[in-house]
Protein backbone atom coordinates (compact mmCIF):
# COMPACT_ATOMS: atom_id res chain seq x y z
CA UNK A 1 0.00 0.00 0.00
CA UNK A 2 1.30 3.46 -0.86
CA UNK A 3 -0.91 6.84 0.11
CA UNK A 4 -1.58 8.71 -2.72
CA UNK A 5 -3.85 11.64 -1.57
CA UNK A 6 -4.02 13.04 2.29
CA UNK A 7 -7.49 13.50 3.13
CA UNK A 8 -8.00 16.31 5.86
CA UNK A 9 -11.17 17.38 7.99
CA UNK A 10 -11.35 21.28 8.29
CA UNK A 11 -13.06 22.10 11.82
CA UNK A 12 -10.83 21.53 14.64
CA UNK A 13 -8.35 19.93 12.31
CA UNK A 14 -6.75 22.91 10.63
CA UNK A 15 -9.30 25.52 11.83
CA UNK A 16 -10.74 25.70 15.64
CA UNK A 17 -13.61 27.42 16.37
CA UNK A 18 -15.64 28.80 19.13
CA UNK A 19 -19.48 27.62 19.27
CA UNK A 20 -20.00 29.81 22.57
CA UNK A 21 -18.74 32.93 20.85
CA UNK A 22 -21.53 32.42 18.46
CA UNK A 23 -24.16 32.18 21.46
CA UNK A 24 -22.52 35.22 22.94
CA UNK A 25 -22.78 37.15 19.80
CA UNK A 26 -26.17 36.29 19.01
CA UNK A 27 -27.68 37.28 22.69
CA UNK A 28 -26.95 40.35 21.96
CA UNK A 29 -29.87 40.51 19.33
CA UNK A 30 -31.97 38.32 21.12
CA UNK A 31 -34.65 38.26 23.45
CA UNK A 32 -33.32 34.95 24.93
CA UNK A 33 -30.38 34.71 27.20
CA UNK A 34 -26.64 33.32 26.27
CA UNK A 35 -27.83 30.01 27.66
CA UNK A 36 -31.13 29.39 26.23
CA UNK A 37 -29.28 30.50 22.69
CA UNK A 38 -26.72 27.44 23.41
CA UNK A 39 -29.66 25.55 24.00
CA UNK A 40 -32.15 25.77 21.29
CA UNK A 41 -29.14 25.67 18.71
CA UNK A 42 -28.12 22.11 20.47
CA UNK A 43 -31.81 20.97 20.08
CA UNK A 44 -32.01 22.11 16.23
CA UNK A 45 -28.98 21.28 15.07
CA UNK A 46 -30.83 19.81 12.23
CA UNK A 47 -31.29 22.99 10.47
CA UNK A 48 -27.18 23.18 10.56
CA UNK A 49 -27.61 19.73 9.04
CA UNK A 50 -29.76 20.75 6.39
CA UNK A 51 -27.75 23.49 5.81
CA UNK A 52 -24.51 21.36 5.48
CA UNK A 53 -26.51 18.98 3.01
CA UNK A 54 -26.71 22.29 0.92
CA UNK A 55 -30.71 21.06 1.19
CA UNK A 56 -31.14 25.14 2.34
CA UNK A 57 -29.83 27.93 1.41
CA UNK A 58 -27.72 30.52 3.22
CA UNK A 59 -30.62 33.15 3.25
CA UNK A 60 -33.62 31.02 4.69
CA UNK A 61 -30.94 29.03 7.07
CA UNK A 62 -30.69 32.65 8.19
CA UNK A 63 -34.21 33.01 8.44
CA UNK A 64 -34.93 29.82 9.80
CA UNK A 65 -32.82 30.93 12.55
CA UNK A 66 -33.62 34.39 13.38
CA UNK A 67 -37.29 32.64 13.92
CA UNK A 68 -36.08 29.99 16.69
CA UNK A 69 -33.46 32.49 18.16
CA UNK A 70 -36.18 35.68 18.23
CA UNK A 71 -33.05 37.68 16.17
CA UNK A 72 -33.56 41.67 15.58
CA UNK A 73 -29.85 41.19 13.50
CA UNK A 74 -29.91 41.88 9.58
CA UNK A 75 -28.57 38.95 7.59
CA UNK A 76 -24.58 40.81 6.60
CA UNK A 77 -23.94 41.00 10.50
CA UNK A 78 -25.54 37.29 11.13
CA UNK A 79 -23.01 36.54 8.48
CA UNK A 80 -20.51 38.42 10.48
CA UNK A 81 -21.16 36.61 13.71
CA UNK A 82 -21.37 33.20 12.21
CA UNK A 83 -18.19 32.99 11.11
CA UNK A 84 -16.28 34.99 12.94
CA UNK A 85 -15.45 31.97 14.85
CA UNK A 86 -12.48 30.54 13.47
CA UNK A 87 -8.92 30.58 14.74
CA UNK A 88 -6.02 28.99 12.65
CA UNK A 89 -4.22 26.16 13.98
CA UNK A 90 -0.86 27.24 12.50
CA UNK A 91 1.38 24.34 13.26
CA UNK A 92 -0.85 22.23 11.43
CA UNK A 93 -1.26 24.44 8.20
CA UNK A 94 2.94 25.22 8.67
CA UNK A 95 2.88 21.69 8.17
CA UNK A 96 0.25 21.17 5.07
CA UNK A 97 2.61 23.66 3.00
CA UNK A 98 6.06 20.71 3.90
CA UNK A 99 3.30 18.26 3.20
CA UNK A 100 2.19 19.27 -0.36
CA UNK A 101 5.47 19.66 -2.08
CA UNK A 102 5.55 15.79 -2.58
CA UNK A 103 1.53 14.73 -1.99
CA UNK A 104 -1.99 15.85 -3.55
CA UNK A 105 -3.57 17.00 -0.33
CA UNK A 106 -7.67 17.48 -0.24
CA UNK A 107 -10.32 18.71 2.02
CA UNK A 108 -13.47 16.74 3.50
CA UNK A 109 -15.66 18.54 5.54
CA UNK A 110 -19.14 19.03 7.18
CA UNK A 111 -19.23 22.97 6.33
CA UNK A 112 -21.77 25.26 4.63
CA UNK A 113 -21.63 28.07 1.65
CA UNK A 114 -20.96 30.97 4.50
CA UNK A 115 -18.02 29.25 6.44
CA UNK A 116 -16.45 27.73 3.46
CA UNK A 117 -16.34 30.94 1.83
CA UNK A 118 -14.86 33.12 4.12
CA UNK A 119 -12.23 30.60 5.42
CA UNK A 120 -11.00 30.70 1.81
CA UNK A 121 -11.00 34.27 0.92
CA UNK A 122 -9.36 35.00 4.45
CA UNK A 123 -6.89 32.27 4.54
CA UNK A 124 -5.51 32.34 0.83
CA UNK A 125 -2.50 31.01 2.04
CA UNK A 126 -3.86 28.00 3.41
CA UNK A 127 -6.14 26.62 0.90
CA UNK A 128 -3.59 26.96 -1.96
CA UNK A 129 -2.07 23.62 -0.50
CA UNK A 130 -5.43 21.74 -1.33
CA UNK A 131 -6.04 19.93 -5.08
CA UNK A 132 -9.60 19.34 -3.90
CA UNK A 133 -12.11 20.21 -1.78
CA UNK A 134 -14.71 17.65 -1.04
CA UNK A 135 -17.43 19.95 1.03
CA UNK A 136 -20.65 18.51 2.26
CA UNK A 137 -22.78 21.50 1.00
CA UNK A 138 -21.77 20.61 -2.79
CA UNK A 139 -22.56 17.05 -2.19
CA UNK A 140 -25.34 16.49 -0.12
CA UNK A 141 -24.01 14.04 2.10
CA UNK A 142 -22.26 15.01 5.28
CA UNK A 143 -19.74 12.44 8.03
CA UNK A 144 -20.73 9.80 8.80
CA UNK A 145 -23.12 8.18 6.18
CA UNK A 146 -21.23 6.23 4.01
CA UNK A 147 -22.26 7.98 1.43
CA UNK A 148 -20.14 11.11 1.11
CA UNK A 149 -16.82 8.77 1.78
CA UNK A 150 -17.83 5.97 -1.64
CA UNK A 151 -18.48 9.84 -3.24
CA UNK A 152 -14.36 10.60 -2.43
CA UNK A 153 -13.36 6.83 -3.58
CA UNK A 154 -15.35 7.07 -6.48
CA UNK A 155 -13.89 10.46 -7.33
CA UNK A 156 -10.15 9.13 -6.80
CA UNK A 157 -10.99 5.87 -8.63
CA UNK A 158 -7.91 4.35 -6.48
CA UNK A 159 -8.24 1.70 -3.52
CA UNK A 160 -9.19 2.91 -0.67
CA UNK A 161 -6.57 2.27 1.96
CA UNK A 162 -4.38 4.94 -0.78
CA UNK A 163 -6.59 7.43 0.83
CA UNK A 164 -5.24 9.10 4.31
CA UNK A 165 -8.31 10.68 6.13
CA UNK A 166 -7.86 12.28 9.24
CA UNK A 167 -10.95 13.71 11.37
CA UNK A 168 -11.16 14.76 14.58
CA UNK A 169 -14.16 13.12 15.37
CA UNK A 170 -13.88 8.86 15.82
CA UNK A 171 -17.42 8.31 14.47
CA UNK A 172 -16.30 9.97 11.31
CA UNK A 173 -12.99 8.19 11.17
CA UNK A 174 -14.49 4.50 11.99
CA UNK A 175 -17.37 5.04 9.39
CA UNK A 176 -14.00 5.69 6.50
CA UNK A 177 -12.66 2.43 8.27
CA UNK A 178 -14.90 0.36 7.32
CA UNK A 179 -15.15 1.43 3.56
CA UNK A 180 -11.42 0.51 4.18
CA UNK A 181 -10.00 4.04 3.97
CA UNK A 182 -7.03 4.94 5.77
CA UNK A 183 -8.03 6.42 8.55
CA UNK A 184 -6.65 7.98 11.92
CA UNK A 185 -8.34 10.45 14.55
CA UNK A 186 -6.88 13.88 14.54
CA UNK A 187 -5.18 14.54 17.96
CA UNK A 188 -2.93 17.22 17.22
CA UNK A 189 0.13 17.81 15.14
CA UNK A 190 2.31 15.02 16.42
CA UNK A 191 -0.04 12.33 16.54
CA UNK A 192 -0.77 13.30 12.68
CA UNK A 193 2.96 12.82 11.71
CA UNK A 194 3.05 9.46 13.77
CA UNK A 195 -0.06 8.49 11.78
CA UNK A 196 1.26 9.40 8.72
CA UNK A 197 4.92 7.61 9.19
CA UNK A 198 2.87 4.66 9.84
CA UNK A 199 1.20 4.36 6.71
CA UNK A 200 4.35 5.34 4.58
CA UNK A 201 4.29 8.89 4.20
CA UNK A 202 7.90 10.41 3.84
CA UNK A 203 7.71 14.41 3.91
Amino acid sequence: MSIEVIVFDLGKVIFDFDISKLSNDLSRSSTKTYYDINNILSNHWEIVAQYEKGQISSKLFYEKVTDLLGLTMPYDKFCDSWNNIFIPFNDVINFLGLLSKKYKLSLLSNTNDLHFEFLKNKYPQVFQYFTNYHLSYKMNARKPDNEIYQKVIDFYDIEPNKIFFTDDLAINVETAKKLKISAFKFEGLLKLKQDLTLSGVKY
